[in-house]
């Protein structure tokens, strides 16, 4: 079966999939079905235009000069035979979730490299090499065991759920269509869901018991292991988040106390 096609640049992306399009910009959806489509466009070697079957057109995102030829020609490949004159009213658009834009992170990333480069700078010019050096690390310091730390808090938190109300089952391995063995389980819940797990991805067993719980399959299970063993593993977590959070914090205070 062919991987659904994708045309994008920036935010604005163009998946083919089975009967349909789906064109996303910003926050809004739209997905226009094949039947309305009368043809795919090239306007340039980069460029792609759609034009529904009651000629009303709809650019599509720019690709390359193999990504835009190879999306017009899947579109034109999965066109029906029979199409829908009514073309544009066919089409449904939703809003999505909300997202953050892509220039809104770079320039958040900007902005925190130059805000550490002006503050090693000045701590450097006023409390001399030793002190700039101890605050150019403060800052990798404060974030890696700020989110260590977070980790583990979290981590312990859906432990103590799985605790509480967790169902266990038999998770078997994946294999891959050509008989080579995949490096996560999949398994079942109570729902008849099928979920995917990469927690036990290093055994070599071909089952191992996992604990889900029945509120959020998808987003909270892990593989059942003994209390001690939980317990072990997030207070090391803890303490080496803590660690490395507390000299994050005395590189940042220590010039300055």
């Amino acid at each position: 079966m062919r991987s659904p096609q994708v045309l994008a640049k920036g935010d604005h992306i163009a998946i083919l999939r089975d009967g349909h399009l789906t064109i996303e910009r910003e926050r809004t959806v739209t997905t226009v079905p094949l039947a309305a489509v009368e043809e795919v466009r090239q306007t340039g070697a980069t460029s792609l235009v759609l034009v529904l079957t009651d000629g009303v057109t709809r650019p599509l995102p720019e690709g390359n000069t193999y990504s835009a030829p190879a999306f017009r020609a899947a579109v034109t490949e999965a066109l029906p035979t029979r199409r829908d004159p009514a073309g544009s009213a066919l089409l449904t658009t939703e809003e999505g979730p909300d997202w953050i834009p892509v220039w809104a992170v770079w320039l958040g990333v900007v902005g925190f490299l130059g805000a550490w480069t002006v503050y090693v700078w000045l701590t450097g010019a006023a409390h001399g090499e030793g002190m700039g050096m101890a605050a150019f690390g403060a800052v990798p310091g404060l974030l890696l065991g700020g989110l260590g730390v977070l980790a583990a808090v979290n981590s312990a938190r859906d432990r103590v759920l799985l605790a509480r109300r967790g169902i266990t089952v038999v998770a078997t391995r994946a294999y891959y269509p050509n008989g080579k063995k995949a490096g996560h389980y999949t398994f079942t819940d109570a729902s008849g869901n099928e979920l995917t797990t990469h927690y036990g991805s290093g055994r070599s067993t071909n089952e191992i018991h996992v604990v889900y719980d029945p509120e959020a399959p998808s987003k909270r299970h892990a593989a059942s292991e003994p209390a001690y063993a939980t317990v072990v593993k997030h207070t090391l977590g803890l303490l080496t988040g803590g660690g490395i959070l507390a000299l994050g914090l005395w590189g940042a205070l220590a010039p300055y106390v």
